[in-house]
């Protein structure tokens, strides 16, 4: 399984005291399953990297750097190899503005199962296959099916 985790996951689930308590729920169990589970991948495009950096508060950056490098499992790319093509059809075609549409199309390049984002109505009229779009508590519940 190969997820994403948007900006806000990362920003909400690391704020225990006053996040979201699905995204605190998310983080603990993404850092279960790249414990646990041989075939996890957690991507973290750069975009992402970057924009928690700006806007995380200062006393949570330690927690945030020893999550995503605390892994193998947690994989960081560069946008650049994202197609031009794939962008152009989420940004043109799908019309969504230029940083959703580049993690998008780095999604559907990279081949994950799930981007998980609380801006899911961002995504949520792509009405594509290639991956889904789900928030952290739909994330959860799918987990607690499967």
């Amino acid at each position: 399984m190969k997820i994403i985790l948007d900006t806000n996951e990362y920003l909400f689930g690391l704020d225990r005291e006053s996040g979201e308590e699905a995204s605190v729920k998310l983080l603990n169990v993404v850092r279960l399953m790249i414990e646990d589970i041989k075939d996890f991948k957690l991507l973290l495009p750069e975009i992402i990297r970057e924009e928690v950096q700006r806007n995380i508060p200062q006393q949570l950056e330690k927690d945030f750097y020893n999550l995503i490098y605390s892994s193998e499992k947690i994989e960081h790319h560069p946008m650049m190899d994202v197609p031009m093509k794939l962008f152009n059809k989420y940004r043109n075609e799908k019309e969504l503005k230029e940083g959703d549409a580049l993690i998008a199309a780095f999604a559907e390049f990279m081949k994950v199962d799930y981007l998980i984002s609380e801006n899911r109505h961002i995504y949520k009229n792509l009405k594509i296959k290639e991956f889904a779009t789900v928030n952290a508590s739909e994330f959860l519940k799918i987990l607690e099916e499967g």
